[in-house]
């Protein structure tokens, strides 16, 4: 019987076994993020640059994890590096105000329609964090919306409707007291409606390009219609665009859907690839962090604009902020998708690729169109022993994806999509053969 795709691979990769074993004395299950635990193992990453990188067992893969989408100019670009290097020689942590915090919320105003002040944090769940924060403290109302499959990072008040069935919380013992303040709502007008009646809803937050960045796209106009019906009811629109923020364009995807919103979070390309979040708003919005006011959101932070984070930072958006790498970056993912589908359809596998802007999400075992496809399946994708034996045949010919879906950087090239198209070509019949597909 011939060896699987998850064997094969396991057997070719013994350094990053005995690591993973390693790893598993010290850190639960091995990992510290869920999603980088995938079966049966992961593989370990010694160094990166441009769209490459190199695990411990020598082998050279194309990378489509980009830093779970931060890495917009890829691995190691020298611009990025040179002004961390720079900074370092400066300051670490100065443990005070530094120039450089100043010239990173400059270049985020000067970008981002809705913004007029930037409040920097550590990570994306932090900026989505305050962000509900000073909404309940400017309304002075208490309880939120979120709509089903959005994600805004893993504190209690977003770890609710994320995953199907979506009245399961995404961790156990959130308080009831939170769960009540969360009101999870299918993306229908009609829903949020019903809420935003009760006179308490503090603010709506959703994934303006749809959830899991667009996989799950919303409704047409819909982001518009709710920004009319938050308006009118007193509530504050909060944008999470910590995927989307400075990848879909310059100005994000609020820029493309021409909405603005009262509150962005953003993350990811924000930092360059290094941690780093930040909420950026209108003024009156925002103030309610500023001294001196009517009511204040107390808000700490160590690493609120690390140096080191505001040198990649401000060197990123930058190099970002003629939208020319995003419509490059977009026009290659578009190709990469429309070769990606050619191979499916040439191999008769049930399944496609789809996605937004510079990304792509993989979708097997489930037959198209686009259109017709239960939101829910959308937001799951590839699951179960079909992902792993997937995941491991992209990876023995040199691919890693992000959860069969990726990011693409102003680095991949011809060399890297055409790996990516003959990886598929040569995984594909071999999940056919295994009864997977």
């Amino acid at each position: 019987m011939a060896e699987t795709l998850a064997a094969e691979w396991a057997a070719a990769n013994p350094r990053s076994w005995a690591l993973h074993e390693r790893a598993c004395g010290v850190l639960p299950s091995g990992v510290t993020h869920d999603v980088r635990r995938p079966d049966p193992f992961p593989p370990t990453i010694l160094r990166a640059a441009g769209a490459r990188k190199w695990d411990a067992d020598g082998h050279e893969l194309v990378c489509y994890v980009m830093g779970h989408g931060s890495l917009f100019h890829g691995h190691a670009y020298p611009p990025v590096v040179e002004a961390v290097r720079r900074q370092a020689d400066l300051a670490f942590h100065p443990g005070g105000s530094h120039e450089l915090e100043r010239e990173w919320a400059e270049e985020v105003v000067a970008l981002l329609p809705a913004a007029d002040r930037v409040r920097f944090t550590s990570s994306g769940t932090e900026a989505t964090l305050l962000a509900l924060q000073v909404a309940r403290a400017f309304t002075g109302r208490s309880r939120v919306v979120k709509l089903t499959g959005h994600f805004h990072g893993w504190h209690d008040y977003a770890a609710l409707g994320v995953d199907p069935p979506y009245d399961r919380p995404a961790t156990p013992a959130i308080p009831h007291g939170v769960i009540e303040s969360v009101a999870v709502v299918q993306p229908d007008l009609e829903a949020v409606e019903r809420q935003l009646a009760a006179g308490d809803i503090a603010a709506v937050i959703l994934e303006p390009a749809g959830a899991a960045w667009g996989t799950v796209a919303l409704p047409e106009g819909f982001v518009r219609a709710l920004r009319d019906q938050t308006r009118e009811a007193g509530t504050l629109l909060v944008f999470d665009e910590v995927v989307t923020g400075f990848r879909w364009s310059p100005g994000g995807a609020q820029v493309l859907l021409g909405v603005e919103p009262d509150l962005t979070a953003l993350a990811k390309i924000l930092a360059g690839g290094l941690p780093g979040g930040a909420l950026a708003g209108r003024a009156e919005v925002m103030d309610v962090l500023a001294f001196g006011g009517r009511v204040k959101v107390s808000h700490h932070g160590c690493h609120n604009a690390h140096p080191l984070a505001a040198a990649a930072g401000t060197t990123t958006l930058r190099l970002a902020a003629d939208g020319s790498a995003q419509e490059a970056t977009a026009t290659r993912a578009t190709a990469l998708r429309g070769e990606l589908n050619d191979v499916l359809a040439r191999h008769g596998a049930p399944g496609f690729v789809h996605g937004h802007s510079s990304t792509f999400c993989v979708l097997l075992g489930t037959a198209g169109p686009l259109a017709e496809v239960p939101p829910e399946t959308l937001k799951l994708g590839v699951t179960g022993a079909l992902s792993t034996a997937f995941h491991c045949g992209m990876l023995l010919h040199g691919v890693h994806l992000f959860h069969g879906s990726g990011f693409l950087s102003t680095a991949h090239g011809d060399a890297e999509l055409d790996r990516t198209v003959a990886a598929l070509d040569a995984v594909v019949p071999r999940l056919q053969a295994e009864g997977l597909l």
